[in-house]
């Protein structure tokens, strides 16, 4: 599992920015995550925002998009790169390769600065009983509803959840974080009623929960 911060993007040969607030949620076991970029400070705008499956190896990373805000084929998005632990920093690596300029079109290289941020205890959720003291979760619930041409991602790994729901060709999308011994909601963009708050509910792995007329799947539970 992992909750992943982006530090900063450096599209070569240029210097290093941080025009988003970007944080990638990813389970344990399935290695599913959903990745949002917001704009800073305000996270009133989403820069991109995607959903799917982590199929790289530690020094290789490669993500399979299965929802993407900026295509309704998301398989054809290219996102791969080469990692390294950064010279100086603890608990960063940086991420090198190629990818689409999301101003230009083009495709250039790029270098990325992620930071592991811990995970936390509390917030709730789980399987059918409360989480004993110092128990951390991580959960993702999924949505597919083919005749409506809709479909939805939400991941939780500690203290944030993150969601992302493709309905046609609008997409939204929803942060939370635990904080103060309350969940609130830090970021959404478009109208849809993402069901995050069913992350800290408690549920059985397999179980499927109907929210406003879409079936939602419980895909994992992982409690550590």
């Amino acid at each position: 599992m992992s909750i992943s911060e982006r530090l900063y993007i450096r599209w070569v040969p240029e210097e290093p920015s941080e025009p988003t607030s970007t944080l990638v949620l990813t389970t344990p076991r399935n290695r599913h995550f959903v990745d949002l970029r917001l704009s800073s400070p305000s996270l009133a705008v989403l820069e991109w925002g995607f959903a799917g499956s982590s199929v790289g190896t530690p020094t290789h990373g490669k993500w399979i998009h299965e929802i993407s805000s900026r295509t309704d084929c998301p398989e054809s998005e290219a996102d791969e790169g080469d990692m390294f632990p950064h010279p100086t920093l603890p608990d960063v690596e940086l991420e090198r390769g190629r990818m689409r300029h999301p101003d230009t079109g083009e495709i250039r290289e790029y270098e990325e600065a992620w930071k592991a941020v811990s995970v936390i205890p509390g917030g709730g959720g789980g399987p059918p009983r409360p989480l004993k003291e110092g128990e951390r979760v991580s959960v993702w619930l999924e949505m597919r509803n083919d005749e409506a041409h809709r479909r939805g991602s939400v991941v939780r790994v500690g203290q944030y959840c993150q969601g992302i729901v493709r309905d046609g060709p609008t997409v939204s999308v929803q942060r939370w974080m635990w904080t103060d011994g309350a969940w609130t909601k830090v970021a959404q963009v478009g109208d849809f009623d993402i069901p995050c708050a069913a992350t800290w509910a408690t549920f059985n792995e397999g179980e499927t929960r109907e929210h406003n007329g879409d079936i939602w799947e419980v895909k994992e539970v992982t409690i550590w």
